[in-house]
């Protein structure tokens, strides 16, 4: 505990202070300084990321280049399936209650889970049980047992929390959003309950088979242990998978933005019959590499992302008290992102709130923001910067990320950098753009709302 603390210390301090220099400043691009990652690739294309932790443990990572941004219409949710059904079913060599009992008796902490850009297995025990983790981590990989038995509860368990979820009106209008910009597809991946439960051991195997490769693997590793053994070990225990391809996902920009600009002047309502009404707008945004995305950022800041002083914040609740929650959100992903800003309102006040998300919008789209919005919206962003890397951990996963984003090396270094050149035609000119082809707008709400709502296009009823 003692190193993390003084590790964040030391990050903090390279971040926020340069001695003479007033706190106000800006920060310089190499403001940051971040420990060094030690790196190597394996025979069939692996790559091996570490990062030295003082503590006695090992924590080792196997990220797989598969989640829900890679699903179609036809195997959406099937990530999902697969995290739970490894989980459950274990390995060849560590099948079900014994992977658990071997673990709990090791006092470890065992992962398997899937995000939106890939299932992770994660494997933290004491430094001391250093062979077991490598070989339980590797055979998990290598050699999942997807038994039947397992299979059929991880489709169980994945059915039922879509279903769950749609009880939540928050939940449904997030989904129903990126369906419709997204085609159902990646971002927009919408599982359904009878198809996860379609789903057969041959289709689960043949995707790990696809994806579960070499090239499309990414290994970090945590700990105690010096790079050279840890090298050993990764060499000795996965070496045995196979080469593949880097298989990255796949999203048509150009059919994506169709579908945004198709569906302006529509208002899409999902009825509910509840007494508050949730309403979304949202349209594409590019990929993590573009250079515009750091003139985005700031201006989702000030626009929704920046808590009570921000702009749908201060308009739509602080002023007016009209909705629960408001907020936009703007992620920045591999291949592509999404903006999207949301409210929860009375639906006595749902029009007046869809007229005031729109209407912010609109205006800073076409006016600059003010000085005192930008250095309010670097300053927080910056001075959260470096929570990012405040343990051993979020480093390694800081440098995965990095590499599976082809992303500069110094992405992270140069963060401050970039954001503290933005100026504010760059926010408008990027604002612009990305708001051009137009927004999605998204209704779940009580029937009593649709007079309101016609007000604003054509309602188009969805399930």
């Amino acid at each position: 505990m003692k190193r993390l603390v003084t590790m964040a210390v030391l990050i903090s301090l390279a971040l926020f202070w340069d001695a003479g220099r007033p706190a106000s400043a800006q920060f310089s691009p190499d403001a940051i300084k971040l420990p060094p990652v030690e790196k190597a690739v394996l025979t069939n294309g692996i790559r091996l990321f570490y990062i030295r932790d003082e503590l006695p443990q090992v924590t080792v990572i196997a990220s797989i280049g598969f989640g829900k941004l890679y699903e179609k219409k036809e195997n959406a949710g099937i990530s999902d399936v697969i995290a739970k059904a490894i989980s459950l079913g274990g390995s060849k060599n560590y099948p079900g209650n014994t992977l658990h009992e071997k673990v709990d008796s090791m006092g470890g902490r065992l992962s398997v889970a899937s995000s939106w850009e890939g299932t992770v297995i994660s494997l933290k025990v004491l430094e001391r049980f250093k062979g077991e983790a490598f070989d339980i981590v590797a055979d998990l990989v290598a050699s999942p047992a997807f038994d039947q038995r397992s299979l059929d509860t991880a489709k169980g368990l994945v059915a039922d929390s879509i279903r769950r979820k749609y009880d939540d009106p928050a939940e449904i209008a997030f989904d129903r959003v990126r369906d419709i910009i997204f085609g159902g597809e990646g971002y927009g991946s919408s599982p359904t309950p009878e198809k996860v439960g379609s789903y057969t051991i041959e289709d689960v195997r043949s995707v790990w088979g696809k994806y579960c490769t070499g090239r499309n693997t990414m290994i970090g590793i945590s700990s105690s242990l010096g790079f050279y053994e840890v090298e050993r070990l990764c060499r000795e225990r996965f070496s045995s998978i196979a080469p593949g391809d880097d298989m990255a996902y796949g999203a048509d920009r150009e059919n994506i933005i169709a579908r945004v600009k198709a569906s302006r002047g529509k208002i899409y309502f999902y009825p509910k019959d509840i007494p508050q009404s949730t309403v979304i707008v949202g349209t594409v945004a590019p990929g993590i590499s573009y250079g515009g995305g750091y003139a985005l950022e700031i201006m989702n800041y000030v626009l929704g992302g920046g808590s009570f002083n921000s702009r749908l914040m201060m308009e739509i609740r602080v002023k007016r008290g009209l909705a629960y929650a408001v907020q936009s959100i703007l992620k920045l992903r591999h291949k592509t992102g999404v903006f999207l800003a949301f409210a929860q309102v009375e639906n006595r006040t749902l029009g007046e709130v869809l007229g005031l998300l729109n209407e912010n919008i609109d205006r800073i789209s076409h006016e600059k923001i003010s000085g005192a919005e930008m250095e309010w919206a670097r300053k927080a962003i910056t001075n959260s910067f470096v929570f990012q890397f405040d343990t051993p951990m979020n480093l390694l996963s800081n440098y995965l990320f990095i590499a599976y984003n082809n992303l500069a090396p110094d992405y992270f270094t140069g963060y401050i950098g970039r954001i503290n050149g933005v100026r504010d035609e760059d926010i408008l000119a990027e604002t612009a753009k990305l708001f051009k082809p137009g927004l999605v707008t998204v209704v779940v709400g009580n029937e009593s709302v649709l007079p309101d709502l016609k007000k604003f296009g054509e309602v188009v009823i969805i399930k």
